[in-house]
């Protein structure tokens, strides 16, 4: 994650931060809230010369870091290892979203000595709510062990107050609602960024857990009462309106998304590539095999997508703290074109999700 003014000042300076990279779409779960909808029977595997060649051009335009999302679980992509000690020899940082079920302490210290970061999972302290949310029964217990094997590397020991190397990602709904406190109490309390998120309307979640999607109401009780906490117990103040809690979201402004084919996005749930909108000819063009990442970023609409805090409408264009928060994009978006609006009048719609 990067702050308020250094989003700010990368956008204006036409510098990009980070880059999210999709790996593959394979994964040893299935969690019902899944954008990607990866799963076991998925088998799409990313080139390893192309990856290296996109964070090569990546490295040209700036950037600080490369988040590798998977798509799936990218501890599964055969080229995984050396894929981190690539980003780690180009002096990059390596960032993984991992639901840490193949973390073994081996694997954490290879890690660890490759100045990675890593984003694990922890839905719920319940296995019965944990195997339900992820799809499978003991993903619960292989989570556990796999935060205990991250913990014991010493990911969660930062360097300094403030520069966190562990984070866990937490979808908040209506089926752990009552367990956030306590999670958030075991994240801070361990040095862990607590990466709380809010169910989605995109992917396997329309489906799967469409009832379990929280209000607006119980998005602002849960959210002002871990300010509360935040304020009493670390000494920690933050805006509680910004889309993940204690945290903006400004990726638009700095970074790219590139899925499995090689589409570039704005965001993961931002799916310009799949509105039929947005094709020429019948294809996407903002695909890294038939452009280049500098030709993309450059492109009208991704100048458009990194200029969108200047456009917004309703409240969100309204808002005096516009400087660091500009709402989920994604959220909105994937509310927008589920209600069959146009995709960049989508991409500037109000947060669905703030309370102000």
């Amino acid at each position: 994650m990067y702050g308020a003014q250094e989003a700010q000042e990368a956008r204006n300076s036409n510098r990009l931060l980070a880059i999210r990279l999709e790996t593959n779409t394979s994964c040893n779960l299935h969690c019902r809230y899944c954008y990607a909808q990866s799963g076991e029977d998925s088998v799409k595997i990313a080139d390893f010369n192309a990856l290296k060649r996109i964070i090569s051009e990546a490295k040209e335009l700036g950037i600080k870091s490369v988040v590798v999302i998977g798509g799936g679980e990218p501890t599964l992509y055969p080229n995984f290892r050396e894929l981190i000690a690539y980003i780690d020899s180009l002096g990059i940082v390596p960032m993984i979203f991992s639901n840490t079920v193949l973390m073994t302490e081996e694997l954490a210290e290879f890690l660890y000595g490759h100045n990675a970061s890593v984003m694990g999972k922890l839905d719920s302290l319940k296995p019965e709510v944990q195997d339900y949310l992820a799809g499978r029964e003991g993903a619960f217990e292989d989570i556990k062990t796999g935060l205990e094997n991250l913990i014991k590397a010493g990911f969660s020991n930062p360097a300094e107050p403030g520069k966190l190397r562990l984070g866990i990602s937490f979808v908040s709904n209506k089926m752990n609602l009552e367990e956030i406190e306590e999670i958030w109490h075991f994240c801070r309390q361990n040095n862990i960024f607590p990466n709380m998120e809010i169910l989605t309307p995109t992917g396997r979640a329309n489906d799967e857990l469409e009832d379990k999607l929280l209000t607006a109401d119980e998005i602002k009780k849960y959210k002002l009462r871990l300010l509360d906490i935040d304020r009493k117990y670390y000494g920690y103040d933050w805006l509680p309106y910004t889309p993940i809690t204690a945290s903006g979201c400004l990726q638009h402004l700095y970074s790219l998304y590139i899925n499995i084919e090689g589409n570039v996005r704005p965001c993961a749930p931002t799916k310009l590539d799949e509105h039929p909108a947005l094709r020429i000819n019948g294809g996407y063009p903002y695909n890294v095999n038939r452009m280049s990442l500098k030709e993309i970023y450059n492109s009208e609409l991704f100048t458009y997508v990194r200029n969108i805090d200047r456009v917004l409408e309703g409240r969100c264009g309204n808002c005096e703290n516009i400087g660091e928060c500009i709402g989920c994009r994604g959220y909105a978006y994937s509310v927008g074109i589920n209600n069959g609006i146009d995709p960049l009048k989508a991409l500037r719609m109000e947060c669905q999700q703030c309370f102000k």
